[in-house]
């Protein structure tokens, strides 16, 4: 038997699947994480899959991973102290940075720049001078940069970011300032841009290239001791980590590049969602993706999601290639509070994995979402396949602090706690949505994570969404979306040339250039040339703008004049749909980047398909149960499923509660719902 691992940390649980590739054997399992130490959490998450499943680590094919340490790290300021090599004159390039300012206009009278990940205290010039064209005006100067690294050295900085102007065109002064560094200082962690980023735009270039930088102690340190425990257990197996554009990487890539795998673990669950999604029926999606500190909401259209070339992570800007992703603080554990004692909130602020909420009995004071359910009844059992018992009492305290504090009944203080995360959700599909010229009742809802099917039918009802898709493990649906994807690599580089200017043979040398580096690291991976699948996009924009749309180049590159039209058509269309205008004949066309996306083909494994049984799903219900919803303004009797007993087929109608091993799913009145026979539950408004 040949099994495949997977294991995606969230904030609350640890999420383990255990897939045999052949037969098709499934096995789930969750693990509280550990928040201090999160490396912790995939060694006991491995232990416990292993003990309960029986998988022998001589039979363990591969282990995949999905990880926030790098996002988590970005957002609490928790990376390595660095020092930047900058060139000569541009020692304020992220002090500079960008003149956006977030918000409305009249923000800019009160708003504070971002702390730098480098402070200007810790930036040396130096590195020679290349000019635009990529040739050498000054060389590079080796006393120089040996006194920097000297320098560096004695303060006890550990890692050290070289991002020289013009770079992109030509690496060679960053790869000369690399090597002095290592002859002096070759324990130092070393990030150069143009490895990170062959592109231009100097700020965002220098910040992704600092962050890299200041990540690859803490995410080397991390692999490390994950790769360590793997060699313990005698699993001999290749170790992959998602990247956030939704392919893998090799752990040690990772740690080289940790910027990649900014938003590792719900880059994962989309993969996953558009899975489902087309097995389903339904290739225009709205992923949402909610665990126990946020939703993480993606919209997808024909089963592919689109792929952003840069975003944001937190406070920063970050040129990487991930997936659209819009996350909200709104998840299970948000916790609710009194702004000036008088106007409810919920989050952003969790109750995380430790304590948790109230209802855990684990020293939670604070009220949060899930007591919140607990206390309308929506939540009838532990989670977690009872590894969490959930007290209503503890829930019912917290809560009913927040009814006595307005004047309510206990489960009208708990109904507006969830109206107020329903919105919050409901928010962030509309940024995703509605703000994008998309109207989201043309949508399915693909609703997974802990707490996204406990949520769907009330945020579908707020919507006006009508199409509903639970995988079949919501709850691990990520850690699944691990398995479906193949290893990827994306290289760009810059060359700014108007429509009316193409040069069709240094596009097609470039790409030629692309595809051998593509293809040489995907070889040095162990892939063969059958397995090496390769696509090509240009980013393109209109002469004078600041932001580029990527267009898939149709076609093979001895067609490239052909080629090069076509994507010049295809970029109006895509102009025409994002926002909703086109300069097609009146402004000429830029293309800034070229672009090769290389796939490492691994083999998909088998998905189980459920089995086939009638249209009643009476056989399924485990008991019943009181719960309330806002259409019947009171706590009504309603029939509790077991998942695990539902067959292909069969359908019910809301109200009802549908439980399984790793997730809740409401069904609210007006909804029917069926399992179909790839095992999801699909809910359709009435």
């Amino acid at each position: 038997m040949a099994w495949r691992l997977a294991v995606d940390i969230g904030g609350t649980f640890t999420d383990i699947v255990a897939l045999e590739e052949v037969s098709g054997e499934l096995h789930l399992a969750k693990v509280p994480s550990t928040p201090d130490d999160p490396a912790n959490g995939f060694i006991n998450g491995i232990e416990h899959i292993r003990a309960t499943s029986g998988v022998e680590a001589a039979d363990v094919a591969a282990v995949f991973h999905g990880t926030t340490v790098a996002t988590n790290a970005i957002l609490q300021r928790k990376y390595s102290p660095l020092g930047l090599i900058i060139t000569l004159g541009y020692r304020e390039a992220l002090e500079v940075a960008r003149q956006t300012v977030p918000g409305e206009f009249g923000d800019i009278t009160w708003w504070i720049k971002p702390e730098r990940v480098v402070p200007l205290e810790l930036v040396r010039e130096g590195g020679g001078r290349l000019n635009v064209a990529g040739e050498e005006t000054l060389a590079v100067d080796a006393d120089e940069i040996r006194a920097h690294a000297s320098e560096f050295k004695a303060m006890g900085i550990t890692a050290i970011a070289v991002s020289l102007l013009h770079s992109y065109r030509n690496p060679d002064h960053e790869r000369r300032v690399r090597e002095i560094i290592n002859e002096v200082y070759p324990e130092c962690f070393i990030s150069i841009s143009s490895d990170i980023l062959r592109e231009y735009r100097e700020y965002e270039r220098t910040n992704t290239t600092c962050l890299n930088t200041a990540l690859m102690p803490l995410l080397s340190n991390y692999h490390a001791k994950l790769a360590q425990h793997l060699r313990d257990q005698k699993i001999a197996a290749p170790f992959y980590i998602m990247r956030s554009s939704g392919g893998l990487a090799q752990a040690e890539e990772i740690s080289r590049l940790p910027i990649a795998a900014a938003l590792s673990g719900p880059a994962a669950g989309v993969i996953a969602a558009c899975h489902f999604g087309k097995l389903s029926g339904f290739p225009n999606i709205i992923c949402f993706d909610v665990g126990g500190t946020s939703a993480d909401i993606c919209l997808v259209e024909g089963g592919t999601p689109r792929m952003l070339t840069e975003g944001r992570v937190d406070i920063y800007d970050v040129k990487t290639p991930m997936i659209d992703i819009h996350t909200v603080g709104a998840g299970g554990g948000s916790i609710a509070w009194l702004a000036g004692g008088v106007s409810l909130k919920v989050g952003p602020d969790s109750a995380g994995a430790d304590p948790g909420p109230a209802c855990y009995g684990r020293g939670g004071e604070l009220p949060t979402v899930t007591d919140a359910n607990l206390v309308l009844g929506r939540l009838t059992a532990g989670l977690a396949g009872g590894g969490v018992e959930l007290s209503y009492d503890r829930a019912a305290e917290v809560v009913g602090g927040i009814a006595s504090a307005l004047g309510l009944e206990l489960t009208d203080a708990a109904d507006g706690i969830l109206r107020i995360a329903i919105e919050n959700m409901a928010a962030g599909i509309r940024t995703v949505s509605v703000k994008r010229g998309r109207d989201p009742r043309d949508y399915a809802l693909v609703a997974f994570g802990g707490a996204g099917p406990l949520h769907a039918c009330y945020l579908a009802d707020w919507l006006g969404m009508k199409q509903i898709v639970i995988p079949p493990s919501p709850g691990v649906t990520s850690a699944y979306g691990l398995l479906l994807t193949d290893v990827r690599i994306d290289l760009v580089h810059t060359d700014v040339q108007r429509e009316d200017q193409l040069d069709a043979a240094r596009v097609q040398a470039q790409f030629q250039e692309l595809e051998a580096r593509v293809v040489e690291r995907l070889s040095g991976e162990g892939f063969a040339k059958e397995t090496i699948e390769l696509t090509h996009f240009l980013d393109m924009r209109y002469g004078g703008q600041a932001y580029e749309i990527r267009v898939p180049l149709g076609g093979n590159l001895t067609q490239l004049s052909t080629g090069l039209a076509s994507a010049i058509t295809a970029f109006h269309v895509s102009h025409q749909d994002l926002y909703g205008y086109s300069y097609e004949g009146r402004e000429p066309v830029e293309l800034v980047n070229v672009g090769v996306t290389g796939l490492g083909l691994l083999k998909r494994p088998q998905i189980p398909i459920a089995v086939v049984g009638d249209e009643s799903a009476h056989a399924a219900i485990r008991t019943t149960s009181d719960v309330y919803f806002p259409q019947t303004q009171g706590k009504v009797s309603c029939p509790v499923y077991e998942r695990a007993k539902l067959l292909a087929g069969n359908r019910f109608e809301g109200p009802a509660i549908v439980e399984q091993y790793d997730s809740t799913t409401v069904v609210n009145p007006g909804w029917h719902a069926r399992l179909d026979e790839w095992g999801s539950l699909v809910l359709i408004k009435d």
